[in-house]
């Protein structure tokens, strides 16, 4: 199922992350695969708590990056759905 503006997303319990310098070095321990994301990617991992739809991170980055709104909710679902594919978010709700 694609994500929407009202699923709920969180982290898989093998992922691991830590922010070093705006970036997230992530750590998938069941594929003892170690990943980068950028400023806005370790920004979604906080995010994906499982506790806030996809329409709360928009809220929460709108106006953090030069982008509009439209952009960022169209950016924000599809990598929502990268990140599921790549085994480090799941679907709550």
């Amino acid at each position: 199922m694609s994500p929407d503006l009202m699923s709920v997303w969180k982290r898989r319990a093998d992922v691991r992350y830590r922010r070093v310098e705006g970036e997230a070095v992530v750590l998938r321990q069941s594929a003892a695969e170690v990943l980068v994301l950028n400023e806005i990617g370790a920004a979604v991992l906080d995010l994906a708590d499982g506790d806030h739809r996809i329409s709360d991170w928009v809220e929460a980055l709108d106006g953090e990056y030069d982008v509009d709104k439209e952009t960022l909710t169209r950016d924000l679902l599809e990598f929502a759905a990268e990140l599921e594919h790549a085994g480090l978010l799941e679907r709550v709700k």
